[in-house]
Order: C-alpha cells, then structure tokens, then sequence
C-alpha cells in the first residue's frame, strides 16, 4: 500500500521536467510566431512599396522622390531578407547546410526565402527544413 504511494512521488520529478519541457518549447514556438509575423509584415510591406515605385516611372515629379525612396527601400529588405551567415552566397551546398545548423526560427526563415528565390538548392532547403522541424519538435517524455 504504501509502495503504491511513494511511485508516483518517485516518478514526480522526472514528469515535472517533462512538463517544463514542453512549456518552454511552446513558449519558444509561440515567440518565433511573433518573430516571423513582424518580419513577414515588415518584407511583405517593403516589397510592395518596391512594387510600387517601379510603377510611378514615366512621372517626373514623383520620379525626383522615387529614386532616393527606392535605394532606401532596397537596403532595408535587403538587409530584413539577406541571411546573417558570413559570405552566405559563396558557400557550397554542404557547407551552406552545415551552416543553417544551430540558427534561430528567423534566421532559417531568411536563409530558406534567399535560397529559394537564388540558388533554390535542394540539399540546403531540405537542412533549413530539418532544423525548422527541430525547433518545432516537442521533447519526449523521460522514460522510467
């Protein structure tokens, strides 16, 4: 009787660190939902005042203020959707695969958009996918 008591206190420690486990994966989800919402909002609203601007050619007036906006406009997606991977463009496939390990929800965000839209390799975006997955994952239970 006793014994049926103590298994559960026993087992408590091991179910509580489960628990934290999996509150913290959530959290850490739930913060890379925000992350990419602000920076989707962010590329989504400068491309479409790219957009914009190349279709105010042939406008002299606005044409004066288009092109500084334009170089303006240029940088800050670039530097939004450019990875943070030092000389990211030069690196073969294995080694851009290496690289995308161990990065933030965000950063393989970015890494998976400009590899899609240059190079588009397979072997790199399958590395981008796996970590995603990674991220998203939620921790086993501790077996007993």
């Amino acid at each position: 009787m006793l014994e049926r008591l103590i298994t559960p206190l026993k087992a408590a420690p091991d179910t509580l660190a489960h628990q934290r486990d999996v509150l913290r994966q959530r959290v850490r989800s739930i913060r890379g939902d925000g992350q990419e919402r602000l920076w989707s909002l962010r590329t989504d609203a400068l491309t479409r005042a790219e957009g914009l601007l190349e279709k105010v050619d042939g406008l002299p007036v606005v044409n004066r203020v288009a092109t500084p906006v334009e170089k303006v406009v240029g940088r800050r997606l670039e530097a939004l959707t450019v990875p943070e991977i030092e000389d990211y463009d030069a690196l073969n496939a294995r080694n851009a695969s290496l690289a995308v390990r161990g990065l933030d929800r965000l950063e393989l965000i970015k890494v998976r958009r400009h590899e899609a839209a240059n190079k588009d390799r397979k072997t790199v975006l399958k590395a981008v996918n796996r970590e995603l997955e990674k991220l998203y994952a939620v921790p086993e239970p501790v077996a007993q």
